[in-house]
């Protein structure tokens, strides 16, 4: 099979050298007297013996690839509002290129006339939904995780887990990279970055093979405001918010470009203390656990950005992206259990644990250098190198005191706990994309070398003195390999349009776990070697202009996070730990999506999901009063899901955005051989979301959100909830600056409840975490120059650092 692939790979970039293309293309650029790229020019082919006139559209660059249907002579037509309309005359023999063609504005009187098309909060290519959170006033002024809870189909789950459509596994990518991070640290990561820094959010259902296999339930781009500026442009906004504390946000970014450079860099902080409450109640051999926890994080969350891109030429770029993530601070947990014998509800005994977190500290670093290759006649190669970097250390103090009924204390423990984590991640990357007989090929490879080193030291705290506890102290190690390949053709013929890729991943794995055992140094050496193979096929029709129908099938893979392969075993309290689990297997996903789409303002979706080796984080008992939460493979998950989203405009100034989904899961899990649950779930999300246009450059914002009972994980049960948001902006300073004032949560309907149970243990949950706030901000804004999109890069690292935890 490996041998079939590589013939693959090296027979189809030679056969594009030497194929007769069965149609006639032109290609070329459309540019002002800037040289500036046009967006969204026409540009209309017309031939006598042709039965119809072609047409086609420029792309973000300026480019575009016209099919004309036989040679001849044709007249070529390019409109663009605001330019006058160019015309010209060629004969075609074969494929051509129209080179660069230059649009004149019309007359300074016509320039008197303003021309705007009003920007909807969703735009619908396609499978792809965008999320323009700059075109929103709810979604500034806050994180990043705040505004992608807003994207279609988007659900943050107890702050940790993102879900897509209902489904767990989705790869979240920042300006096409990954961000390094996954579960809480993910969210963490998201929390530092300010959403005035974005400008909108790809919602990627039906994912190529051109893209990383990671994400069973799709793929979330987060792209940032980055636009070239001719001269310098920037901008600037100050935040306040109160919740059950206050908090400060501030955002500055700033690019400059002259000539062949363009330099751009941006900053952010968010500084305050947030408050979480949360508790569970769970029953156990005869017992009943009834415990409520205060949380107050006081991390300060800071980051940074900064590049350039030197222009060789007209064809060849070359650029370097530096990014850099910090959180520090402390931190407070303060947890009181009640604990009582069934049937009785009278509490026996309790515990009080406080974990004081006196010292921590994430820091997350990428590096990127990219060389670019793109030429009028649609070859484009990109390279891209990239280091991360991702360190991590916390100090915890924890103390544990049981008290009898009446307030005596019946013993005193205190631990400390020193956690340390460092991931270097290494990686290369190189895409070629070329026309091939009629349509678009693509193809790629990629390897990368991920090395994790995580120290994990526990002590008894006795007089005053650390004394190491050998049993709960490990120095767990981590390399991997992976090195991937594809290929991607697709082609339009007629009304149909077919796509078909293929990706190959090798990868091989060692994990090393030192400790100490009987006084006696321990060694644990696990490898693993995968070989996988992720096809990806699609046929669309296009009855009509404004109708577009699709089918789609791929195959996704979801490896478990590094530090969720560590058998370490993480004290919460001393009746609840969480412990790592170096057994986990990567689970596959196999996806079948049906799709409709009309104009850019309609998009149905379809889709059946199935997973095999599924792997969930699971509560389960351990002796006869305490639980341990860890990640298993746990058995299969078959996931439908039915979504609208729609876009109305009933009058000029009301526009409204809905997105529903409905969606059913089916989990078969096995705890172990004795228990065995079958769970079955129908559940359903709504977003509405309204904007309206008030006299005076005044703007307002109403979002409503609602969630059904629904499954999560292997078997954990959440009750309905719901959530409304108000906002409004006003213009100033002749639209050079805003002021905002929001509200979220008003109704304070944004908490968690949730159930889990099994023969033998049943617990119920709650938790809330300060999503009532008001938010008020000021922003100014200066340029000087045109602008012009920045050129967007995909990482070499896409998957392997969305895995870090």
């Amino acid at each position: 099979m490996l041998r079939f692939l590589w013939i693959i790979f090296l027979y189809l970039p030679t056969a594009a050298l030497f194929a007769q293309s069965g149609s006639v293309y032109v290609i070329g650029v459309v540019v002002n007297q800037e040289a500036q790229p046009i967006p969204s020019a026409t540009i209309t082919g017309s031939s006598v013996g042709a039965p119809k006139d072609v047409q086609t559209s420029t792309d973000h660059r300026g480019r575009f690839t016209l099919h004309c249907p036989s040679v001849g002579p044709y007249q070529f037509t390019v409109r663009s509002v605001g330019y006058q309309v160019y015309r010209t005359d060629f004969n075609l023999t074969a494929a051509a290129d129209l080179d660069t063609i230059t649009l004149v504005p019309i007359a300074r009187a016509l320039e008197e006339v303003e021309v705007k098309g009003k920007p909807r909060v969703l735009e619908i290519n396609g499978g792809t939904i965008t999320y323009n959170v700059d075109r929103t006033i709810g979604g500034q002024d806050v994180s990043a995780l705040e505004a992608l809870k807003k994207a279609p189909g988007v659900h943050v789950e107890n702050e940790t887990n993102i879900t897509l459509n209902g489904k767990s596994g989705v790869q979240i990518l920042l300006d096409g990279k990954q961000t390094y991070l996954s579960g809480k640290e993910l969210t963490d990561l998201l929390k530092s970055i300010s959403s005035n820094t974005i400008k909108s959010i790809e919602v990627i259902n039906s994912p190529t093979a051109r893209f990383e296999a990671t994400g069973a339930a799709g793929i979330i781009n987060i792209i940032t405001k980055r636009n070239q500026i001719k001269g310098v442009s920037g901008s600037m906004t100050t935040g306040l918010a109160y919740g059950v504390s206050a908090k400060q946000m501030q955002q500055m970014s700033i690019s400059y470009r002259r000539d062949r450079w363009n330099i751009y860099g941006n900053y952010n902080h968010t500084l305050g203390n947030y408050n979480y409450e949360y508790g569970t109640n769970r029953k156990q051999n005869g017992r009943s656990y009834d415990s409520h926890t205060d949380d107050i994080d006081k991390r300060q969350k800071m980051s940074g950005q900064v590049g350039a891109d030197y222009a060789i030429d007209a064809k060849n770029t070359i650029g370097f992206l530096a990014n850099g993530n910090f959180i520090f601070g402390g931190g407070i947990t303060d947890t009181k259990t009640d604990i009582s014998i069934l049937p009785s509800s009278e509490v026996d005994h309790s515990l009080d644990a406080i974990n004081d977190y006196y010292g921590q500290g994430t820091s997350r670093y990428n590096f990127n250098l990219n060389y670019k290759y793109e030429d009028t006649l649609g070859h484009v190669l990109n390279i891209d190198a990239d280091y991360g970097l991702f360190d991590k250390w916390n100090k915890n103090l924890q103390s544990n005191t049981y008290r009898d009924r009446h307030g005596a204390v019946m013993s005193d423990s205190l631990y400390r706990t020193l956690n340390g984590i460092d991931i270097d991640l290494k990686g290369a990357k190189i895409d070629y994309s070329a026309n091939l007989w009629g349509g678009k090929f693509e193809t790629g490879a990629k390897y990368s070398a991920i090395s994790s080193a995580n120290d994990s030291r526990f002590y008894h705290v006795i007089r005053q003195t650390d004394s190491l506890d050998n049993r709960r102290t490990n120095d767990f190690h981590y390399d991997e390999r992976i090195f991937g390949a594809y290929v991607d053709y697709r082609r339009t013929l007629h009304k149909w349009s077919f796509q078909t890729g293929l990706r190959m991943e090798l990868s091989n794995s060692t994990g090393r776990l030192l400790f100490m055992e009987r006084n006696q140094k321990q060694d644990s050496e696990i490898k693993r070697n995968f070989r996988n193979l992720f096809p990806f096929f699609s046929v669309s029709l296009k009855p009509s202009t404004d109708h577009n129908i699709s089918l789609s099938y791929a195959k996704r893979i979801e490896r478990p996070a590094y530090q969720d392969l560590n058998p370490f075993v993480y004290l919460l309290d001393e009746l609840s730990f969480w412990q790592g689990n170096p057994f986990l297997n990567p689970e596959l996903t196999q996806r079948f999506t049906l799709l409709y789409s009309r104009k850019s303002t309609t998009v149905i979706s379809l889709s059946y999901a199935y997973t095999d080796q599924f792997n969930a984080r699971v509560t389960d008992t351990v002796d006869t009063e305490k639980i341990v939460m860890i990640n298993k493979n746990i058995g299969t998950q078959k996931h439908w899901s039915l979504s609208l989203t729609q876009n109305l405009r009933p009058v000029t100034w009301w526009d409204i955005t809905f997105n529903g989904l409905a969606y059913h899961i089916h989990n078969n899990v096995s705890f172990d051989q004795y228990r065995n649950l079958n769970l079955k779930q129908l559940a359903g999300r709504v977003n509405l979301q309204q904007t309206f246009q008030l006299p005076s450059k005044f703007r307002a914002e109403l979002t409503a959100v609602y969630n059904t009972r629904r499954l999560s994980g292997a078997n954990t049960f959440s009750r309905a909830y719901g959530q409304v948001d108000i906002a409004i902006q006003k213009s100033l300073l002749q639209d050079r600056a805003s002021l905002r004032l929001a509200v979220s949560d008003i109704y304070k309907g944004n908490i968690s409840r949730y159930t889990q149970d099994f023969p033998g243990f049943e617990s119920q949950s709650y938790g809330y975490y300060e999503s009532r706030q008001a938010r008020l901000s000021f922003t100014y804004r200066f340029t000087k120059g045109a602008s012009k999109d920045q050129r967007a890069r995909k990482s070499a690292l896409e998957s392997e650092s969305g895995r870090i935890k």
